[in-house]
């Protein structure tokens, strides 16, 4: 939560900076801020994951996130800009397992916390005076928190997902609508593509059945998912 509010108060600073900005020959920089609801999906690996044996059935489902963060973007003209900031994202899990032989059952949830520097080339298409569609393709730069650990409602699941890497990519794609003001500044509603390059985590889970044995199930989390993209650039 400390990292939401760090990152609020950088928003805030911004939007200061933002109203004293003046243009610098044919390039402009606008200054702006995001919300993205993160969505999970169930394509290129990302939906749930289920394992099961003779012992127990254990699933690991992706559920809904959040991205927030600010916005930096270069307009070259009208039609042409380059996009770049930083995000805090958080992906949320839950975690189920049910006895195969035993009859028992536990719950969990996580998240796994990550940054990112997006850098994106963007086009648009002018629909009306003030309205224009993009398209928008690049790369993400990811830096990963921490390793995260979990236990079961019922203490039953122990649970770790460690972090593959502390530093890889993604592939981003973005769609959306941007409304241009001249005093009000723009306002954005879009949806994003996310998907990392390579799994994100080396997942690890015991289940702990008839007292003390336990049964142990892997697995890595692809991590990938779609946001609606909600944003405003200051005038």
């Amino acid at each position: 939560m400390k990292h939401v509010v760090v990152i609020l108060i950088v928003l805030l600073n911004i939007g200061v900076l933002a109203q004293s900005k003046k243009k610098k020959g044919a390039q402009e920089v606008k200054f702006g801020v995001q919300f993205k609801p993160v969505v999970p999906i169930n394509y290129f690996g990302a939906g749930p994951q289920t394992v099961t044996d003779s012992i127990a059935s254990l699933t690991v489902s992706p559920k809904l996130g959040y991205n927030l963060g600010m916005v930096v973007r270069t307009d070259f003209s009208d039609l042409l800009s380059f996009e770049t900031g930083i995000n805090y994202i958080r992906r949320n899990f839950d975690m189920d397992a049910t006895g195969v032989v035993i009859d028992s059952s536990d719950h969990s949830d996580f998240g796994f916390v990550s940054y990112q520097i997006p850098l994106q080339a963007l086009v648009y298409i002018r629909l009306s005076e003030n309205i224009y569609m993009n398209t928008s393709g690049g790369l993400g730069i990811d830096w990963y928190a921490s390793h995260v650990q979990s236990i079961g409602e019922n203490g039953l699941l122990k649970h770790i997902s460690l972090r593959r890497y502390w530093m890889h990519f993604s592939v981003l794609a973005n769609i959306g609508f941007e409304w241009r003001t001249e005093n009000a500044g723009g306002f954005y509603v879009g949806a994003s593509f996310v998907n990392p390059v390579k799994p994100i985590t080396d997942t690890r889970v015991d289940y702990y059945y008839d007292n003390t044995d336990r049964q142990r199930y892997e697995m890595n989390l692809r991590g990938t998912f779609i946001t609606v993209d909600l944003r405003y650039f200051f005038p």
